[in-house]
């Protein structure tokens, strides 16, 4: 029995307040208990982009959902989580370990990775805890993460894809590979695709991939027209959400792919909200009023990490849910149009090219 209740705006805009009630069988109905506004005045781009941030963040402050009461359906799974060390994957980490799962946290630093260890031990109680060293910005640590995992385990159960990074310094990875895109998207279409073997032994296996509504912000054409290998110009805030959102738009296709490709398996996407994580932690930096008020409003006004890992938590527990549905933050799976297959198609054979994987490792015959 899973009963999730959230009040929401559409969009985080001021058009009417809505109720969601989900409740089992993935059913849900919307009543509007509002009216709409009159359409808002036009302003120049960053005027709307600043007033859309604060927007987001006020309308989830006022109207926060409630967190996921699925049934334990992780207790004795074998999980690994990235980027669990902190923020959001933190939460989604010590969730699986309080419901008793076997838990690999994820992550590049070493002496944080086995403090969080003791630290969700002491939280929940459950000595299945265990860290891996693995930097998605380097592919030969992704292959070494992997190798160490399989002397562990044998399978995997679940594979929850949420270590990311946002406003990065423009530089690239010791792959060649441009920062932001290699972590966001490329590493985990390798980590992806080499643990791909262990999860279809698994039963009822799921991969979760934590996305954001910027993946709407960009175009495919964006995507297409983006060169990985090539260091991106960022010179405004508008350029790190573009290079951000189209990191997340590849994980869209590239989940569509993995729908086609691996049948039995659960693929989902979710949207954690603005949630004030230390992924900001190269924004608004200078001591300047401007900045400190934007970080000391992101504070206040932004949801915190508990409450952005419940649509992800969702995922892992829903009884029924929808593969390839995109899980928003208020836990509604929201319908999409499918990419077009030959997009999706080129997208993997970059991907296995910039990678080094064989052209039939990361879906069969499909390449």
């Amino acid at each position: 029995m899973c009963i999730c209740i959230q009040f929401m705006r559409d969009r985080y805009t001021g058009s009417g307040a809505m109720v969601s009630v989900t409740c089992t069988h993935d059913s849900h109905k919307v009543f509007d208990i509002g009216q709409s506004t009159p359409d808002p005045v036009e302003f120049d781009v960053e005027t709307q982009a600043s007033a859309r941030l604060a927007g987001r963040c006020l309308m989830a402050t006022l109207y926060r959902p409630v967190q996921c009461c699925c049934q334990n359906r992780v207790r004795g799974k074998v999980v690994v989580v990235t980027g669990a060390s902190s923020g959001i994957g933190f939460a989604i980490a010590q969730d699986l370990a309080s419901k008793g799962a076997r838990v690999y946290l994820a992550g590049r630093n070493i002496k944080t990775g086995q403090d969080t260890v003791l630290k969700l031990y002491k939280k929940t109680g459950n000595p299945a805890i265990h860290f891996l060293h693995v930097d998605l910005q380097d592919f030969s640590s992704i292959h070494s993460f992997v190798k160490s995992f399989l002397k562990c385990e044998n399978q995997l159960n679940i594979l929850v894809n949420n270590a990311a990074v946002f406003h990065h310094p423009a530089g690239l990875t010791t792959d060649q590979i441009e920062i932001t895109y290699q972590t966001n998207y490329l590493g985990v279409f390798l980590l992806t695709s080499l643990l791909q073997s262990a999860i279809q032994q698994s039963s009822n296996p799921r991969i979760v991939f934590v996305s954001s509504e910027a993946h709407k912000l960009v175009t495919l054409q964006d995507l297409v027209a983006f060169k990985p290998r090539q260091l991106s110009p960022l010179t405004t805030f508008s350029d790190y959400v573009k290079i951000y959102g189209i990191s997340k738009l590849a994980l869209h296709l590239y989940s569509q792919h993995l729908v086609e490709s691996l049948p039995g398996v659960y693929i989902g996407l979710t949207n954690p909200g603005n949630v004030w994580t230390p992924i900001y932690r190269h924004s608004w930096r200078s001591w300047s009023l401007k900045h400190v008020l934007i970080r000391l409003w992101c504070y206040i006004f932004m949801r915190d990490a508990q409450e952005g890992a419940q649509s992800t938590i969702h995922a892992l527990n829903a009884q029924n849910p929808h593969s390839g549905q995109y899980i928003n933050s208020f836990m509604v799976g929201e319908e999409k149009q499918p990419y077009d297959s030959s997009l999706v198609q080129r997208l993997v054979a970059d991907s296995v090219f910039l990678t080094g994987l064989p052209a039939t490792s990361c879906c069969g015959d499909r390449c």
